[in-house]
């Protein structure tokens, strides 16, 4: 299994033939390296390049490996970074030592590339389920505190109001209410649809793209007719595969997203495009407002761990959430949008002539 982007990955060994054997398996398998031969400089390298994890082995000059690990956890910075410990120690002592200072695996020499590999993408994927629920948390108290905020005050207001003949500001105070419930609602929702994803390992299945785009229009009816947005789709589709409760979600972030903030009675148009080869289909949701500039466009899509600080708009947890979906079913997200000119919202699922089409999706 090769990573998805590249991470980088310090390796700290002494010796020049363990030190390259791990930086051939990791490039081999899509990380990014960077190398030290002592504790000393591994430390200064950690400062320096922040990796997504380090690979020492215990017997270096200057500082020793569980010297550099020791290091490491005091540091406010680095603390959090999956350390791995190589040696050809394999005795007890050893092993205790090094999870005592907080190792996250320990692997003895001579060790396998299967080894190697498993250790690492184990100890990366809990590093951002941990991060991922310390984003939660951040989530929950930034997102739901404002608007259940708004919902208290606007009931307060409305019992305040009782018994008096100014129906005007009670039928006001009860439509900010409402929105904020269903603000919070929402909210809620994503954040479940979330758990489902990181769950669930569904099958493909053949979609069907009119049911599955009319079923999120239907969810929209509200905001559409709030906003005015006008909407045009295709009346035929090219064949996909997917997973339509997952897929329904994302055409209705997608199509919520134009009527919101595309402007008032925005024209929204849907199509699809099947590449040549009919492997893949990318779908796509364009709309005629401000647009976003290059540097928005960079903050989209963002992993759900990096939200709390990256923020565009009221984009956030639920673009985030269709990225997961859409790689989690083999495709690819994004967004093509110049200020003053709109945007276009596109993903990509396996077509028609995909091979193994028919296959679980990947968890």
């Amino acid at each position: 299994m090769k990573p998805d982007s590249h991470p980088l990955v310090l390796v700290a060994a002494d010796d020049d033939a363990v030190r390259q054997t791990l930086i051939d398996i990791l490039e081999i398998n899509g990380f990014a390296t960077v190398s030290a031969c002592d504790g000393a400089e591994a430390l200064a390298f950690a400062h320096r390049d922040r990796p997504a994890a380090i690979i020492t082995d215990i017997q270096m000059p200057v500082m020793t490996g569980f010297d550099l690990l020791e290091r490491i956890r005091s540091d406010e910075v680095l603390r959090t970074t999956p350390v791995i410990v190589v040696s050809a120690k394999a005795d007890r002592a050893a092993t205790r030592r090094g999870m005592e200072l907080g190792a996250d695996d320990y692997i003895t020499k001579p060790f396998s590339e299967d080894e190697v590999l498993r250790s690492l993408h184990t100890r990366l994927e809990k590093l951002e389920l941990l991060n991922e629920l310390d984003s939660f948390a951040h989530t929950v108290a930034h997102d739901l505190k404002n608007p259940l905020t708004t919902l208290i005050g606007r009931l307060e207001l409305l019992e305040m109001l009782l018994g008096s003949a100014d129906e005007a500001k009670l039928r006001k105070n009860l439509g900010e209410a409402v929105k904020s419930a269903e603000r919070l609602s929402g909210i809620i929702n994503e954040i479940l649809m979330l758990a489902s994803v990181r769950r669930q390992s569904p099958h493909c299945e053949p979609l069907d793209t009119q049911a599955t785009v009319t079923e999120a229009i239907d969810r929209l009816e509200e905001l559409v007719k709030r906003t005015g947005a006008t909407i045009d789709r295709p009346d035929t589709w090219p064949a996909a595969f997917g997973y339509q409760p997952w897929v329904v979600h994302v055409w209705t972030n997608y199509i919520g997203n134009a009527a919101k903030y595309a402007g008032p009675n925005a024209r929204i148009t849907l199509g699809a495009d099947e590449n040549a080869d009919g492997e893949k289909v990318r779908f796509w949701v364009r709309d005629a407002g401000p647009g976003l500039t290059a540097a928005a466009q960079e903050a989209l899509f963002v992993p759900f761990a990096r939200l709390p600080s990256l923020r565009v708009g009221g984009h956030g947890l639920g673009l985030s959430i269709v990225r997961r979906i859409v790689e989690k079913l083999g495709g690819q997200v994004g967004v093509e949008s110049q200020p003053g000119r709109g945007a276009l919202f596109w993903f990509e699922l396996p077509g028609a002539r995909t091979p193994g089409a028919f296959a679980p999706f990947p968890s």
